[in-house]
C-alpha cells in the first residue's frame, strides 16, 4: 500500500522537518514518500499531484497557517475516492483530536510526535487490524496520550538533512535543524508550554548532523529549538561546532531566552563568531511584569536588555526582537510603552506578532476570564479583550503595517535611524504614519518601491531628504526612477565627472553607468554595472 505524507507550508522555501522524521522512520519497511506544497497552490493541483500517485493512505501535517486548506484538500480527496485513508498530525490537531474527527473528513488523529507512532499505525492499517496505537485518536476512541519519541531513537535512523529528495532545491530553501525538544518555559498562550520536559540530542548525534549541514548546499539554516540556550554547555558545542565547520554564506538561526543567556556565550559569540553567521530571536513579548506574570513567562528586563546590548555592540550577530499585541493586563498605552522600550535596542527587526489563541492553551480555555474574543477559524487571532479594544488593535496593525515596510524591510537604515533619533515615541511616529496613509489614499499593497520613499520624504517634510536618497539608491542594481526632484543640473553633472576624471577615475564608466546627486554635504555618486552599485560621496569643494 502507497502512503504519501505531505504537507502545505506557508511558503516555497520552507520546509517540513516533520515530514522528512516520519520518512526516515518509515521507509524501510513501508511505501512511503513524502511531498510538499504551498497554501498558494491551486487546491485541484494538489489533489490531482496527490490522487496520481495513487495512495492508500495521505498523511497530513497540519499548523495554524494551512488548516484551512488542507482540509479543502482532504474534503475533494474524500469525495473523488472515498476509499483513502486520511491520517492527520501535527501541532493544530494534537489536543482536540475530537474536534477535528468531527469536522474533517479523516480516520485518524495523531497527538505529538510520531517518529515510533507512525510506521505502527500504517502498519496495522495496511493489515486492516483494528488500529491500537498511542496517541492516535479516530471515532469511537479518543486518546488521551500525546507521544514523544525518546531521541535515542531518532539517532539511529538515516539523517533527514541530507535526503536525495532535498538535494536540487537545498540551496534555495531554508534547512530546519533540531539540537533538542521540548522547553522549560510554562507561556500560557504557547503550545510548548504542555510539552513535559526537555530532551537534547547526544553531541555524537550532531556531529555527524552538523557535519553534513555545514558541508551543504544550505544557505539559511533555522535552528528549531524552542530555548536554544536552556543548556549552556550544549549551546557552547553546537555554536563551537558550526564555528569551525561552517560553509561561508551560511547563516544561522537560533530562539533564544536573553534574560537567562549567560554572558560567557555572549563573550564568547563576541570574540569568536564570524560576523552575519548568527540570527538570534529573542521573544520579549511584553515589558509589563502583571502581564508576564499572567502568562507565566517570567524574564528580568534588566538582565534581557544588558544581553541584547552586548550582543548589539559585539556586533557578530543579526537580532530578530518578537513583540505580542493583545496579552492580559496590557492596555493599548502599555502596550505602546512595550513597543518603545524594546524598539530602543534597534535590532535590526522588531517583529510585531497578535495573539492567537491557539487550541489546547491554558490562554485559550481562560478566555472568558480576560474577556477575549477571537476568530473561530486558524489563526484564532484575537480581536479584543477587556484591556484593548477592537479599535486599538486595528491601530496596532497600522502601526504594524508601517513598521514592516520602513524598519524590519532594512531599505531605511540610514534614513530610519536618524528619524528615529528625532522622535520621542517609534510606536506614535509608525501609527501617524499609517494615518497619513489612509488620509491621502496611498496604497498599502501593490506599490513601486520609489513611492515608498517620496511617502516619507513628504510625511517628514523633506528633512531627511538626503539620507532617503542614499539609502534609495544604495539598495538598487540598475539605475532606479527618482522619487524627488533632480539635484544637479547637466552642465554640474557634467563638470562632476570632469573633476573626478582628474582624480584619476575613468570617465567614460562614470558618464554610462553613473546617478549623481548634489546633497547638502556633497556628490553622491552611484555607479550601476554587472548589478551592483558602488556609491560614494565627494565634497562638494572638487568642483572649483
Amino acid at each position: 500500500m502507497k502512503t504519501i505524507i505531505t504537507t502545505l507550508n506557508a511558503k516555497f522555501i520552507h520546509t517540513a522537518l516533520s515530514l522528512r522524521l516520519l520518512y526516515i522512520s518509515s521507509y524501510k519497511e513501508h511505501d512511503v514518500e513524502f511531498i510538499e506544497y504551498t497554501i498558494k497552490d491551486q487546491l485541484d493541483h494538489i489533489v490531482s499531484s496527490l490522487l496520481e500517485k495513487n495512495p492508500s493512505i495521505i498523511a497530513f501535517s497540519c499548523y495554524i497557517w494551512n488548516v484551512e486548506e488542507t482540509k479543502a484538500v482532504i474534503s475533494k480527496i474524500k469525495s473523488t475516492n472515498p476509499e483513502i485513508k486520511i491520517i492527520m498530525g501535527g501541532p493544530e490537531v494534537t489536543y482536540e483530536p475530537e474536534f477535528f474527527l468531527n469536522n474533517f473528513e479523516i480516520d485518524y488523529i495523531m497527538s505529538g510526535e510520531g517518529e515510533v507512532t507512525f510506521p505502527m499505525l500504517i502498519d496495522q492499517i495496511e493489515k486492516k487490524q483494528l488500529v491500537n496505537v498511542p496517541g492516535v485518536s479516530y471515532k469511537g476512541h479518543i486518546s488521551k496520550e500525546i507521544t514523544q519519541t525518546p531521541l535515542e531513537f531518532i539517532e539511529r535512523l538515516d539523517s533527514p538533512y541530507n535526503l536525495p529528495q532535498d538535494k536540487k532545491n537545498m540551496a534555495h530553501r531554508l534547512l530546519y535543524f533540531e539540537t533538542s525538544r521540548g522547553c522549560p518555559f510554562l507561556c500560557q498562550y504557547c503550545l510548548s508550554s504542555l510539552e513535559k520536559g526537555m530532551r537534547f540530542y547526544s553531541k555524537e548525534y550532531l556531529k555527524k548532523q552538523l557535519d553534513i549541514i555545514c558541508h551543504s548546499d544550505a544557505k539559511i539554516i533555522k535552528v528549531l529549538d524552542r530555548s536554544f540556550n536552556a543548556k549552556m554547555e550544549h549551546a557552547l558545542f553546537v555554536l563551537d561546532y558550526i564555528f569551525k565547520n561552517y560553509t561561508p554564506g551560511q547563516q544561522y538561526q537560533f530562539e533564544i531566552n536573553a534574560d537567562v543567556f549567560p554572558m560567557k556565550i555572549v563573550e564568547y559569540i563576541n570574540e569568536n563568531a564570524p560576523k552575519n553567521l548568527l540570527r538570534f530571536e529573542v521573544g520579549i513579548q511584553s515589558t509589563h511584569e502583571p502581564t508576564n506574570r499572567a502568562v507565566k513567562r517570567m524574564q528580568n528586563f534588566e538582565k534581557l536588555s544588558a544581553v541584547v546590548k552586548a550582543l548589539m555592540e559585539g556586533g557578530k550577530c543579526d537580532l530578530h526582537l518578537d513583540l505580542i499585541a493583545g496579552l492580559p493586563y496590557e492596555s493599548y498605552d502599555r502596550f505602546k510603552q512595550s513597543f518603545d522600550e524594546v524598539f530602543k535596542f534597534r535590532a535590526k527587526e522588531l517583529q510585531l506578532g497578535f495573539l492567537k489563541m491557539l487550541r489546547g492553551t491554558s490562554l485559550r480555555n481562560d478566555a472568558e476570564n480576560y474577556g477575549y474574543t477571537y476568530q473561530e477559524t486558524a489563526p484564532y487571532e484575537m480581536i479584543h479583550n477587556d484591556w484593548m479594544s477592537e479599535i486599538e488593535i486595528s491601530q496596532v496593525h497600522l502601526a504594524e503595517d508601517m513598521l514592516e515596510k520602513y524598519w524590519n524591510s532594512g531599505r531605511f537604515s540610514r534614513s530610519m535611524n536618524q528619524i528615529m533619533d528625532d522622535n520621542d515615541s517609534a510606536f506614535d511616529f509608525f501609527y501617524n504614519l499609517g494615518v497619513y496613509y489612509q488620509k491621502n489614499n496611498y496604497p498599502f499593497h501593490g506599490f513601486q518601491l520609489d513611492l515608498l520613499y517620496k511617502i516619507l520624504n513628504e510625511y517628514t517634510h523633506y528633512n531627511y531628504q538626503d539620507l532617503l536618497i542614499i539609502d534609495y539608491l544604495s539598495i538598487s542594481k540598475t539605475k532606479p526612477k527618482r522619487f524627488y526632484e533632480p539635484t544637479i543640473s547637466t552642465e554640474l553633472r557634467h563638470q562632476v565627472i570632469e573633476a573626478l576624471g582628474n582624480l584619476g577615475h575613468n570617465k567614460d564608466r562614470l558618464y554610462r553607468y553613473s546617478r549623481i546627486e548634489k546633497l547638502k554635504d556633497g556628490y553622491l555618486v552611484a555607479i550601476y554595472q554587472n548589478m551592483q552599485c558602488e556609491i560614494d560621496i565627494y565634497p562638494l569643494t572638487i568642483i572649483t
